[in-house]
């Protein structure tokens, strides 16, 4: 029988054969998730072992007619002969880790014919790849192979996949017709003498992913939370308020996604058990298929900031005029690798609708500019956003639970499918929110 073929079913019976659990993708052990990153198929390519000669691994992390993934692995070697030897692992992915079970093929001839019936590979044992990184790791191996035995050996990526990069989040594995778009789920009480509540809400663009929860009327302190039964991290409250928010790839002040929101319930925790849950609503699973017709209202010719060489008026040193109309900062200039800058400011009520209440925020790192402007207190419904007289978007004020409305617009310098286009400066500018021609919230954003 082909060698490939054999290799195949054995892999297809591990799977058939291993607890539900272990074959579902990137397995991810209860408790807290520590390593900071994911091995996903990004991880895909040629792998060195750095301190053996002309010898490593070219690793492929596949997905199954399931949707499940595994990962191949095939180590290049040589015998006691000094001639080229090679074993495959087939195995799982687990957090930053992969397991194989190891296989020799052998007595086959070159070009030999595939005969059915012929059983050319055995196992030998098995394989774990631990990575540093998305570029380094460490592999063990135990055999029962007389000229192999059991040992380890440090490896660097050496090639990968044309036009991939590998961040080490969720965000790695998504589809390419992944359903692009946000959800939003609310939180309420989930027990007796809880008063708070809150939301949580899943962004998906190409290439990028955020997780955000917000909790408020809470007693201060940390509370842990849960996606199903997986911990993911903890909000801290304070003054009654809480906020966290994890990104694939990772951001300043926003943890590396690795785990997938997709198709799970949230729960916030304190030591006695849940105090927030969103019940019987939970994220969509991941289903492929854009919604279509985009989401951004400049549409994809909308000028953004350029992160590298600045366009437009600038502000600033170094900035002269430009290209277009962009806000013309250069934020290799304006943010240190690894900091950002956030100003964020509450709304004022104008007296028109006396529960309505609103924040804005501004944000910049190295990786993009967002900004952000929030509103509830109000009746379900569309409210138009004006900066500095402009109408720059319109926010829909959904219900979440129980009368609970809240409402976001967000727009961001990266001009993708998705997300609206930031071709516009709020620093300095007056921000409001109008109902009916009337002004609702309003605010002057400071400059910094």
């Amino acid at each position: 029988m082909n060698t490939l073929k054999q290799l195949l079913l054995k892999a297809l019976m591990i799977v058939f054969f291993l607890p539900s659990a272990a074959a579902l993708a990137h397995e991810i052990d209860p408790g807290s998730i520590d390593g900071g990153f994911m091995v996903t198929r990004h991880f895909t390519g040629i792998w060195d072992q750095v301190d053996h000669e002309a010898q490593g691994l070219a690793l492929q992390v596949v997905e199954q007619v399931d949707a499940s993934r595994r990962a191949v692995v095939y180590w290049y070697t040589y015998g006691v002969d000094r001639h080229s030897a090679w074993f495959v692992g087939v195995g799982n992915l687990v957090e930053n880790r992969m397991d194989f079970e190891l296989f020799e093929s052998d007595d086959v001839g070159f070009l030999q014919e595939s005969e059915e019936g012929a059983e050319s590979v055995t196992r030998i044992g098995t394989m774990t790849i631990v990575f540093e990184s998305c570029n380094r790791g460490n592999v063990s191996f135990q055999t029962d192979h007389p000229e192999v035995g059991s040992g380890s050996f440090a490896i660097e990526r050496l090639l990968e996949v044309m036009n991939t990069h590998c961040s080490g989040g969720i965000s790695d594995d998504m589809h390419s017709d992944a359903r692009f778009g946000e959800h939003m789920v609310g939180l309420e009480p989930a027990r007796e003498n809880v008063s708070g509540s809150g939301f949580a809400r899943l962004e998906i663009l190409p290439g990028h992913m955020q997780f955000e929860v917000v909790v408020k009327d809470l007693p201060d302190g940390d509370y842990g939370v849960h996606l199903g039964s997986l911990y993911v991290g903890d909000v801290t409250v304070q003054e009654g308020h809480g906020r966290v928010e994890f990104a694939s790839p990772g951001e300043p002040g926003k943890p590396n996604m690795i785990f997938d929101p997709r198709g799970q319930h949230v729960e916030i925790r304190d030591n006695l058990g849940p105090v927030l849950s969103s019940m019987d609503q939970g994220f969509e699973g991941d289903n492929h298929g854009h919604h279509g017709g985009g989401y951004g209202h400049h549409g994809e010719d909308g000028h953004p900031y350029d992160c590298q060489s600045g366009h437009g008026p600038g502000h600033g040193p170094g900035h002269g005029p430009g290209p277009g109309p962009g806000m013309g900062h250069d934020l290799i200039d304006c943010v240190e690798d690894g900091e950002s800058l956030e100003i964020e400011i509450d709304l004022e009520n104008t007296g028109l609708l006396p529960n309505a209440r609103g924040e804005a925020e501004w944000e910049m790192n190295t990786a993009r500019v967002r900004f952000t402007v929030e509103i509830d207190g109000v009746s379900a419904g569309f409210y138009t956003l004006m900066v500095d007289g402009v109408e720059e978007g319109v926010i829909e004020a959904r219900e979440m639970y129980d009368g609970y409305v809240y409402g976001r617009i967000r727009f961001s310098d990266s001009a993708i499918h998705g997300t609206r286009v930031l071709d516009f400066e709020p620093r300095g500018k007056v921000i409001e929110v109008f109902q009916g021609g009337e002004t609702i919230l309003e605010v002057l954003f400071p400059e910094e």
